[in-house]
């Protein structure tokens, strides 16, 4: 068995988007309003890696902001 492409398919993307494989153009302000990252190929059809749309349902990494314990020289002891 070959590996798939690393593009959703056009029907595949129809079916991300809930819109005809050939409404190029509402499909690109679909996926846009969706966050799903895609970009235009040279005929206007959008390309979206698999792997966006595979990886959307893991949990983002959170964010690890300042320590505002240690600002200022004011750690606590242990």
């Amino acid at each position: 068995m070959s590996d798939p492409s690393p593009w959703l398919s056009a029907e595949e993307v129809g079916v991300l988007t809930g819109l005809a494989a050939r409404s190029w153009k509402a499909q690109c302000r679909k996926l846009a309003a969706m966050g799903v990252p895609f970009r235009p190929n040279g005929a206007g059809r959008p390309l979206v890696e698999r792997t966006a749309v595979l990886n959307a349902d893991a949990k983002p990494k959170a964010k690890r902001g300042p320590n505002w314990g240690e600002v200022g020289g004011k750690a606590k002891a242990a």
